[in-house]
């Protein structure tokens, strides 16, 4: 990362970000000189406008040293954190199994609210009626959200480590268009509020064979309607020719994040690419990618890894017991493997349509196993 992009210290950034949010209230125009960040001014412009409340409520003093987490105590003396660890994605790429993993370990803690916060990507900006949901969903403050993500007992434990597992952190921007329609992208993303927030937490994501992992979302949401290969095979050649569509007229990132995409085939999200390069600009060596296939291959060290880069200790022969004892979780459901698979011609599109975006995400993060064994003759694109 370029250093003229490196975010200033917590205890210079944060005091930066009040006084902006201060000038608000005077009525004067945003002077974002002296932050010097990410993204053009105007964009950095609607990410402070729109969490004022966040900004305000962070110390200026800076957080807790002594906790891992990101943890300070408000104007009420109520004890707050923020986690040190987000398992953001992707969806039906394995994150329910690998946060259960985790979470095994003592230090590493699951919210009061579970798994899935969805702050970031959904109740932080709440929703408009449309295609989301049939009524407006009112945003939820930041105060709401420490609120129910901090255990009682947080306080007594400055070396325990809160993960968010929301999947779909990564790759959610809704209703983006509508919001900013002067905007030709997403004009912030959730990498980059959180990293202007906790500048030194730590992201994981999971990916898998984008093809697979399109089988699986679209078998798993079914919502009782018996979802076969015959009708995915229809609405995959839909929506291939949709996205092709798009990009006669937009961009690669338009057409990732648009709002437009197909919820029942959600072809984009397979293009990892997309959504990963916002994160690894935003957290450079902080944020580690994986594939499911190798987690699956050798989940033990797999594991070990991970834990070694969230800078946790581990007793080997416990895991080593733990994993023999323990099932993978949140694997296909029966309906779905009473559909068996899909049909192969439908395979072999897919896999058509994900090469030539597989090697750009092994070009990027430099490893070949992005290919998974089919993308080869497209790396000469």
């Amino acid at each position: 990362m370029a250093q003229d992009q490196a975010l200033s210290p917590y205890s210079a950034l944060i005091p930066l970000l009040k006084a902006v949010v201060s000038t608000q209230s005077t009525g004067k125009e945003l002077d974002l000189e002296p932050l010097k960040l990410l993204r053009q001014p105007k964009y950095l412009a609607t990410m402070v406008q729109e969490n004022q409340d966040i900004i305000s409520s962070l110390p200026s003093s800076g957080f807790l040293p002594d906790y891992k987490n990101f943890c300070w105590r408000d104007g009420e003396s109520v004890f707050r954190c923020t986690p040190a660890i987000y398992l953001a994605g992707f969806i039906k790429c394995g994150t329910t199994d690998l946060y259960s993993k985790l979470t095994w370990h003592e230090d590493l803690l699951k919210p009061p609210a579970g798994k899935e916060n969805m702050y970031w990507p959904r109740t932080r900006l709440g929703r408009r009626a449309g295609l989301y949901t049939k009524k407006p969903r009112p945003k939820e403050t930041f105060e709401t959200y420490t609120t129910r993500l901090t255990p009682d007992n947080m306080e007594k434990h400055p070396e325990a480590m809160i993960i968010d597992g929301t999947p779909c952190l990564i790759s959610e921007q809704i209703e983006w268009e509508q919001r900013y329609p002067w905007a030709s992208h997403p004009p912030y993303t959730n990498a980059d509020i959180i990293r202007y927030i906790s500048p030194d937490a730590k992201i994981i994501a999971i990916v898998r064979d984008p093809v697979e992992r399109l089988w699986s979302d679209f078998l798993y949401f079914d919502q009782g309607q018996q979802r076969t290969a015959g009708m995915f095979a229809e609405e995959i050649v839909e929506e291939i020719d949709r996205f092709k569509a798009c990009l006669e007229s937009r961009d690669l990132r338009y057409c990732c994040f648009s709002d437009q995409n197909s919820l029942r085939i959600e072809l984009s999200i397979g293009i990892y690419i997309c959504f990963i390069q916002d994160w690894l600009e935003n957290f450079g060596d902080r944020l580690l990618v994986l594939t499911l296939e190798e987690y699956h291959e050798n989940q033990q060290e797999t594991l070990l890894n991970l834990f070694d880069f969230i800078g946790v200790s581990v007793d080997e022969e416990k895991l080593k017991m733990f994993l023999i004892s323990t099932e993978t979780i949140n694997q296909r459901k029966k309906s779905g493997i009473t559909q068996g698979d899909m049909l192969e011609e439908t395979r072999e599109k897919l896999r058509h349509f994900y090469g030539p975006y597989n090697v750009m995400l092994a070009r990027y993060l430099q490893n070949r196993k992005y290919l998974w064994g089919y993308s080869d003759e497209y790396l000469h694109y």
